[in-house]
């Protein structure tokens, strides 16, 4: 990345909510000291278990994680997308990273030396309430994430990670919502824990009742109510 395409992230940084509790002299370190990258879809950021040296801040594109068991016989996704810090366990936690990251589409990331990051927590307490703040809302998250593991039916899981989807990553459009990702089904059955076929008859379904649209860059959601209603 260029010179002056760093300079037109760190511009626009001072504007975005996890960064407007940094100072200017903050600011500088960061535009110092921080890393800027390009990653090409299908592209690593990091494994699982590998030192964790850096923490990340996506500009640009969407990132999966993913953790397996030590068995391999359970695994977690999810996904990050644009103007998002990650991961809040790497600050202050533990010394490795507890899942792989992978670059979904072409992403755009500012790596932060997680020992820079520290040594302005340590006297940026609006920084470090902020972040705590964001730690609970991912908890909350997570929390309506564990129920998918309690249905026993894998219809319902699929409907179900919709649902988590359009709470954690779709925006306003027209009378609905949208994800302007390209998510696929083999991803929505992953997550869900069930086949393709299955969470294909599910989509299926759901396009005949007008609920969504599941197109290979974005997904609709015509009718966000009945996915909202999913989480109460």
């Amino acid at each position: 990345m260029v010179n002056r395409d760093l300079e037109l992230y760190m511009e626009s940084l001072e504007d975005e909510p996890f960064f407007e509790n940094f100072t200017t002299e903050q600011m500088n370190l960061l535009e110092n000291k921080a890393r800027f990258h390009q990653y090409n879809k299908g592209q690593v950021l990091f494994f699982q278990s590998d030192p964790r040296t850096h923490s990340y801040y996506l500009l640009k594109g969407l990132v999966k994680l993913e953790s397996v068991a030590y068995q391999g016989d359970f695994s977690y996704i999810d996904f990050i997308e644009k103007q998002t810090f990650f991961p809040y366990g790497s600050v202050f936690g533990k010394k490795e990273y507890t899942y792989d990251a992978t670059a979904t589409t072409d992403i755009d990331i500012l790596l932060i030396p997680n020992d820079i990051l520290e040594e302005i927590l340590h006297v940026n307490i609006a920084q470090l309430r902020y972040m705590y703040s964001q730690i609970t809302k991912n908890l909350n998250f997570l929390e309506k994430r564990l129920q998918v593991t309690t249905r026993s039916s894998a219809y319902e899981r699929v409907q179900f990670v919709l649902a988590l989807w359009q709470y954690d990553m779709a925006k306003p459009y027209k009378d609905g919502n949208i994800i302007q990702y390209p998510l696929t089904i083999n991803e929505l059955a992953a997550v869900a824990g069930t086949t393709r076929e299955t969470a294909s008859r599910v989509i299926h379904d759901l396009k005949e009742e007008e609920r969504i649209s599941f197109k290979r860059k974005a997904i609709y959601y015509l009718d966000p109510q009945y996915f909202e209603d999913m989480l109460q």
